[in-house]
């Protein structure tokens, strides 16, 4: 049977883009992602936090010589790009002027979302702008990032060499770790695995050099996520998985 087309729901506060394997929620106007359905989970997006706290495209600038400042890049208009069966495409912008210096990055920024009929995920792009005569800045990162659902993925696959289950978000509260020497590694003092005590865990430990990156990221029990598409699996099958599109 063919697969289905891709359709587009546009309502007051949230667009749903849906091909009959995937169902993406965005909100509107800002194009932050709240949910992403598939294969009978309603949203592999984390449940527990706000809305604006799922997924997003943020970015981290500062003006020359400034400390950086970091943007959950919100949009202010959304437009629907293309649309018919077989690719919807749709944009959120948020547009710069001087009245935003010192507040905003300097950039027209024009952020993209992408669903092809019979595909198994998602695409997005930004497209940024600076203008001549706008002020200069350092643009010292940006990302699209997700939150995904602690009671569904606990694995993450780096390498071949580099596989292992994680410790919980819990884990690196206070009372059940202990601060070191930059925020992002903390000791694990009383982990909900008890076998994890004793061992630091910091986000540095899962990155790999640009060269040597293929598919990696987190696995579920019954999906895994791979090259920003989502496939079911049965186990804990470590290859070619990634949560970064």
């Amino acid at each position: 049977m063919a697969p289905v087309g891709v359709s587009i729901q546009v309502r007051d506060d949230h667009v749903v883009i849906d091909n009959g394997i995937l169902q993406l929620t965005l909100s509107n106007p800002e194009g932050l992602i709240t949910g992403v359905s598939y294969n009978g989970v309603d949203n592999l997006l984390e449940v527990l936090n706000k809305e604006g706290n799922r997924g997003y495209w943020d970015l981290v600038w500062s003006e020359p010589q400034g400390s950086g400042i970091f943007d959950v890049i919100q949009g202010t208009h959304f437009e629907i790009i293309h649309e018919d069966e077989n690719q919807v495409e749709v944009s959120f912008t948020r547009n710069w002027d001087p009245t935003l210096q010192g507040k905003l990055v300097p950039l027209n920024i024009d952020k993209r979302f992408i669903m092809l009929r019979g595909c198994s995920g998602f695409y997005t792009y930004a497209i940024y702008e600076h203008r001549e005569g706008w002020p200069d800045f350092d643009l010292a990162e940006t990302r699209v990032a997700f939150k995904l659902r602690k009671d569904k993925f606990h694995y993450m696959a780096i390498a071949d060499n580099r596989q292992r289950f994680m410790p919980m978000p819990d884990d690196r509260m206070p009372n059940r770790s202990q601060k070191l020497a930059y925020p992002e590694a903390v000791l694990l003092i009383n982990p909900i695995n008890p076998d994890q005590k004793g061992e630091v865990d910091d986000k540095y430990q899962y990155s790999c050099d640009n060269k040597d990156i293929k598919v990696h990221g987190w696995m579920s029990l019954n999906l895994r996520l791979v090259s920003g598409k989502l496939h079911p699996v049965t186990s804990f099958d470590p290859a070619g998985l990634s949560n970064k599109i």
